[in-house]
């Protein structure tokens, strides 16, 4: 009976294979003999170590041995003594020994064996470990830009997954999610298949995401988690945190509100979704417009939706009309003034790409939810009528523009010379018509006492 029972516990012994990620266990001449591998996988040029567990069921057993008699040694270096004499066990005494291992860089992905025997009591048995060689980070999100969402607009993120595998992956399934539900995608849904990454290779992956309105600006998490099947036909799950930056940003709308000669009054609105702090409104050195006096006006802080009123002596500097500034003598029409800048120019660092001829040029400077100073540039465009006064269009009209004296000199001499040269002609014509008037009339008078003579 004895021997009828070792029998069957020896064939059962030969069909359990003990894998790394988990226990199977296997018993023969009284011994039970557990393995695990620590860690789970092994990645190439990292060290490992498998724990043996042999405990004695039933009676004590004695001269237990554990020797490890093949593995492949290209892959597993064992480390220490893979030998062990574990002595005698008394019933339901157990034992644990570690089996140390390194695992070379030049390892391809895949599932090695170690075969145990062990020998004690009645016998020898034979047990197989499994050891998982596989890459820890097979992939890895190497970027994602932008690093920022603007709240409430649809912005397309772009995810660089790196396959650090010798080997092709395929049907990786893509998703991430948002704690607080506040960040969702646009047109789709959170999860993506990617049909394949080659190895050693890179994919990237565009998502668009919308930042709802009721976040508030700030750094949050993004789960990423990647799934997919190794080499062993196992499956493995990456989980990566991904910190996005919920935009501090905001816009701004700039409107003409009144303006008189030389005046002019702007609406300065807050048009973004978060609050503007140290407001700060300039009219920059620029080719049309200057500005007398002051040139910036802090206006504080604007709230979303808020708008405030800032005013500026402004005068044109390009039109169809003579600007005579203080300190230059203006003779003669269509002659232009000297401008002495000391050899710089007033222009210069200024970018004026695109400005159109009737536009003002006004940068905007505040700080952001973040503490970040930023600064943007706004074109307003100007109407000559309305911004500076109408122009009259008599010879000679003068008119004033914060301090500066403008008159009429395009095309001014070379009309007062036609309208001389017309009245010239017309007293001609006056004249001859008089003179051939008088002729007929002393003609007529002639004739009239020449007949009465008669």
């Amino acid at each position: 009976m004895k021997r009828t029972s070792f029998m069957i516990a020896l064939v059962l012994s030969s069909l359990f294979v003990v894998s790394a990620l988990g226990v199977i266990d296997a018993s023969a001449a009284g011994l039970q003999v557990t393995f695990t591998s620590n860690p789970t996988i092994v990645a190439p040029g990292t060290d490992g170590y498998l724990e043996v567990n042999v405990k004695s069921l039933g009676s004590a057993a004695s001269d237990v041995q554990i020797t490890a008699s093949s593995w492949d040694p290209t892959v597993v270096i064992p480390q220490g003594n893979w030998d062990v004499d574990v002595g005698s066990l008394d019933s339901g005494a157990s034992s644990s020994l570690i089996y140390e291992f390194r695992v070379p860089t030049t390892a391809s992905p895949g599932l090695y064996q170690v075969v145990f025997e062990v020998t004690g009591g009645a016998g020898t048995i034979r047990q197989t470990a499994v050891i998982k060689v596989e890459d820890a980070t097979v992939l890895d999100i190497a970027s994602v830009s932008p690093s920022s969402i603007t709240i409430g607009e649809a912005t397309t993120l772009t995810f660089n997954i790196t396959n650090n595998a010798g080997a092709d992956l395929h049907n990786v399934l893509f998703s991430w999610s948002d704690s607080n539900n506040l960040i969702l995608p646009v047109g789709s849904d959170n999860r993506i298949m990617i049909p394949s990454i080659a190895a050693m290779n890179h994919t990237a992956l565009p998502i668009v995401v919308m930042a709802s309105s009721g976040i508030s600006p700030g750094i949050y998490p993004l789960t990423i988690t990647m799934t997919y099947y190794d080499q062993t036909g196992s499956e493995q799950t990456v989980i990566s945190t991904v910190g996005m930056q919920i935009s501090g940003t905001t816009t701004f709308d700039l409107v003409v509100q009144q303006s008189t000669s030389g005046s002019t009054t702007f609406s300065v609105v807050n048009t973004g979704a978060n609050v503007a702090s140290s407001v700060i409104v300039s009219i920059p050195q620029q080719p049309n417009y200057q500005a007398s006096g002051v040139s910036s006006a802090s206006l504080g802080n604007l709230n979303a939706g808020d708008y405030t009123l800032t005013t500026f002596q402004l005068t044109s500097t390009t039109s169809n009309s003579t600007t005579q500034f203080p300190g230059f003598n203006r003779t003669g029409a269509g002659t232009q003034p000297l401008r002495n800048f000391s050899g710089r120019n007033p222009f210069t660092n200024q970018s004026f790409a695109g400005l159109r001829g009737n536009s003002l040029l006004v940068q905007i400077s505040y700080t952001d939810v973040f503490g970040i100073r930023q600064t943007i540039q706004k074109q307003v465009t100007m109407s000559t009528s309305s911004s500076f006064g109408s122009y009259r269009s008599s010879t000679g009209t003068t008119n004033s523009f914060g301090g500066f004296s403008q008159s009429q000199s395009s095309g001014g001499s070379g009309n007062s010379l036609v309208y001389i040269a017309i009245g010239v002609a017309g007293i001609i014509i006056v004249i001859g018509i008089i003179q051939l008037g008088r002729k007929k009339k002393l003609s007529r008078i002639s004739k009239f006492f020449k007949g009465r003579k008669e």
